[in-house]
């Protein structure tokens, strides 16, 4: 009994000092420097459309008011884009689509050709003479072949909704896979990319959970993209993941834009299927 009681004084002096071992540390970080972020998706039938904006570091202050807008979006730059011989000008004024929201700030007045297999070249002269260049070339769409809804076995209180596409087995090709429920504005409730490089078979499926009701809408969207956008959009989606998690490695993004003007970014055709489906028993 005597050497516990020794014993015990001891480890309350141990217990004490170890609660003073926390210590601050400042850590110098370099300067983050500010990259110009382009974001031009050629939508068939829609106007020539340009995003282009400044990269924030982050512990930058975004300071989300009346004056984010115009700090953010980069202004007075001249932008053009090639095809077929033809060279087309964006204008430096705003415009928006409603359904899903998106907001350019370059917008040209003709409207982007459907034709697969034409090349377009993106050109960008910034205020101060640097450059921003890119190349991409239009797909052909991949149309959603079937939407089939599948009531659950369990009483039929739920359903589910399979969406078939036909690929092409001789090429590679990659998909991006969006599914929303209600609106076109609502948190997707899918949002991934798929490719084909293990595909057996013809047919493609993606599907939903048993979750559905009689009366919910249900936006199937299915985009054939290119490998540079592919490649980007995982990027970014290994970023977000990367500043969430202290412990995940730093993960560059992969652009498909370069230059003087070191830009971040994508350049691509946005092409896609979609259907609208009301769920009925």
């Amino acid at each position: 009994m005597r050497t516990i009681k020794n014993i015990l004084p001891f480890l309350s002096l141990a217990f004490l000092a170890a609660c003073n071992l926390e210590k601050d540390v400042e850590i110098d970080l370099p300067e983050y420097n500010s990259q110009p972020v382009v974001e031009c998706y050629l939508e068939p039938g829609k106007p020539f459309r340009l995003l282009l904006t400044r990269s924030y570091g982050f512990f930058d202050p975004l300071g989300l008011d009346s004056t984010f807008l115009d700090k953010t979006l980069l202004s007075g730059a001249v932008v053009t884009i090639t095809y077929n011989g033809q060279v087309d000008t964006l204008f430096n004024q705003l415009s928006a689509e409603i359904e899903p929201l998106k907001l350019f700030n370059y917008t040209g007045l003709n409207t982007v050709p459907a034709d697969p297999g034409v090349d377009y070249t993106l050109n960008i002269t910034m205020p101060d003479g640097k450059t921003i260049s890119g190349q991409t070339t239009m797909l052909p769409q991949i149309p959603i072949d079937s939407v089939v809804v599948e009531w659950g076995p369990a009483q039929d209180t739920f359903a589910r909704v399979l969406t078939y596409i036909t690929d092409d087995l001789s090429q590679d090709n990659y998909f991006r896979r969006l599914l929303n429920y209600g609106s076109l504005d609502s948190i997707p409730e899918q949002d991934f990319l798929a490719n084909d490089r293990a595909a057996t078979t013809e047919q493609i499926a993606f599907g939903t959970a048993y979750e559905l009701v009689p009366d919910d809408t249900v936006f199937n969207t299915v985009f054939h993209i290119t490998k540079a956008y592919y490649d980007y959009f995982e990027s970014v989606q290994l970023a977000v993941f990367g500043n969430q998690n202290p412990f995940a490695q730093p993960s560059p993004i992969k652009s498909n834009v370069q230059g003087t003007a070191n830009p971040l970014g994508i350049f691509t055709c946005l092409v896609y299927d979609r259907q609208m489906t009301v769920i009925q028993r």
